[in-house]
């Protein structure tokens, strides 16, 4: 496929570029937005008298239990999160009222840093003469990980060996080393991650991957909307990779082709409405995007351009390049509970039984260098649903794609449900449903499934097409919680069944394939952000899993299946 002259582009990054300075261009929106609470009733609450930090460090050396020369040694080793780090992300300061929805916004933003237990919180204490003192209950986990691990999925073996530190001498900044062995390639980086740049709101987030078949490198710098009451946002960023891509043809690598892409974005968001009922805001985006494919050296030939998903649909993709301008409304109730026992054994996780929304438009017109006038869209919803006092329900569906002279393309729609039942002791019951479909999907693109996306009997990436089905069901029993201050245990057992149909077939559940299997899944407990590991065993029910794997599957990695 001939690909298309390169076209000159240097105005428009020049125009990008002095946006995003102008952005970042220090001033008031710096500094703490006392003016963002300023329409806020003010309700007849204590005054907060005094902020205590109650700082723990990974180890209670006060715990007889937890008294021992390894855990002093690891005290020692760790630099314990600076308290001014803490502060800086609390929402109230002395002499605010102590409104109970500040301090527990305050509390699920403790609770987002990775370098911090998730069961942080805050508590007010009442004090005689009518005001109240609030402590800031949080204990350290251990951020410096040199680790070198192997993921065992699909049968196939993945690894990695990192040196990551995600609380740099306390101050909250991550700093990464790693190599890693992936399924398409090899590589080897650097990542770092600011999330207050010299203590303001904003974040900073750069990485450089050197890989076996290209580079990777990406710098991002967005100021969020850090609160319910924040009423502006933006930033922007942009990445480069170039790397051999290959699609999957009945589990096998079809020949691969070198795909170029480089993006650049800006966007700027607005509150329409803020409070702790809802928020409403408004986010306008430009996006430059620019994809190149070409033949890889070495690769046999690709066939003309068919439709993806029918037979033998291997092919050269088109080149793309889009100049997009977008606005996307969004639209979040405020209705957060803490709830442990979901993903995270007894650590906290905070869910939003509010409705989330969102949708947006954009155009991407040959006046700003698009070979095309293409118009985008896009939508998402989400919510918790808490039907019961043991149950609760995560609903979430999206769909997105562009048109081309009417016609829709790359137009994907996806809906998960999972449930989550508790009212067994110590367990979780989780049952989950999806359901991907793609129309005219690019030809880089499509949906695959296996061992490592929850079809555990499976080799990785066994079935190929555009439409996708994924059945799961999975009983967590808890066993040990915090052995020897290092680790908790669950048992599970699991039953999967899911297939992908390509274009033209019909999605007929006599074709559904399956799994059943047993696993362990392990929690440890000092260390971030509350990730399981995983061990599982899984048998395959069908003919075409046992042909492949006769003696079921074994693997080890990181996660939750689902």
């Amino acid at each position: 496929m001939r690909s298309r002259p390169s076209r000159k582009s240097a105005p428009e990054v020049t125009l990008l570029v002095t946006a995003l300075m102008a952005i970042l261009a220090p001033g008031p929106a710096a500094a703490r937005d006392t003016s963002e609470t300023r329409d806020q009733p003010r309700r007849t609450l204590p005054l907060i008298a005094t902020i205590l930090i109650d700082r723990g460090d990974v180890f209670d050396l006060s715990n007889p239990d937890e008294r021992h020369l390894p855990y002093i040694w690891a005290n020692r080793l760790h630099f314990e999160t600076r308290e001014y780090v803490i502060r800086r992300e609390l929402l109230f300061e002395e002499g605010d009222p102590a409104d109970p929805d500040v301090l527990y916004e305050s509390e699920r933003n403790l609770r987002r840093l990775d370098f911090l237990h998730d069961n942080s919180r805050i508590e007010t204490v009442p004090r005689d003469d009518g005001r109240v003192d609030v402590v800031v209950h949080t204990r350290d986990i251990w951020t410096t990980k040199p680790s070198a691990s192997i993921n065992r999925a699909g049968n196939e073996t993945t690894g990695r060996f990192s040196f990551v530190e995600e609380n740099l001498f306390g101050f909250g900044k991550r700093l990464g080393l790693s190599l890693k062995k992936e399924l398409d390639r090899d590589s080897g980086g650097i990542e770092y991650f600011d999330p207050r740049v010299l203590g303001s709101r904003w974040t900073l987030g750069t990485s450089y991957f050197d890989r076996s078949d290209g580079i990777l490198y990406a710098v991002d710098a967005d100021r969020p909307f850090f609160s319910v009451l924040t009423e502006r946002a933006g930033g922007g960023g942009g990445s480069h990779f170039s790397q051999v891509s290959t699609l999957q043809i009945d589990g096998d690598d079809a020949p691969g082709f070198r795909q170029r892409h480089s993006d650049l974005q800006l966007h700027y968001g607005r509150a329409l409405r803020t409070g702790y009922e809802g928020v409403r805001r408004l986010v306008c985006r430009f996006q430059l995007v620019n994809d190149r494919f070409d033949v890889e050296p070495g690769e046999g030939p690709l066939s003309p351009l068919p439709p993806l998903g029918g037979a033998g649909y291997v092919s050269l993709p088109e080149n793309r390049r889009f100049r997009v301008l977008e606005a996307e409304y969004q639209s979040s109730g405020v209705n957060f509970e803490r709830v442990s026992f979901l993903d995270k054994f007894d650590r906290f996780q905070d869910i939003n039984l509010g409705d989330d929304w969102a949708a947006s438009l954009g155009v991407s017109p040959q006046f700003l260098g698009d070979d095309h006038n293409h118009i985008f869209f896009s939508s998402r919803y989400g919510r918790w649903f808490h039907f019961s006092p043991a149950s609760y329900s995560l609903v979430e569906g999206s769909t997105s794609g562009r048109f081309l002279s009417g016609v829709g393309r790359n137009v994907t729609s996806e809906f998960d449900f999972r449930h989550y039942y508790l009212g067994f002791s110590r367990q979780t019951l989780v049952f989950h449903a999806s359901h991907s479909w793609g129309h005219n999907l690019d030809g880089d693109k499509q949906f695959l499934l296996g061992g490592d996306t929850g079809l555990r009997g499976y080799d990785n990436r066994r079935f190929d097409g555009n439409k996708r089905l994924l059945l799961n069901v999975e009983d967590r029993a808890y066993m040990v919680f915090d052995w020897l201050h290092l680790l908790s245990v669950a048992f599970s057992a699991f039953a999967d069944s899911g297939y992908v149909w390509r274009t033209g077939e019909s999605e007929d559940l006599g074709d559904l394939v399956g799994d059943v299997g047993i696993g362990f899944r392990f929690d440890v407990t000092r260390g971030s952000s509350g990730t399981v590991i995983r061990l599982d065993y899984a048998y395959p029910l069908n003919a075409v899993g046992r042909a492949d794997n006769p003696r079921g599957l074994l693997s080890f990695t990181a996660g939750q299946a689902f």
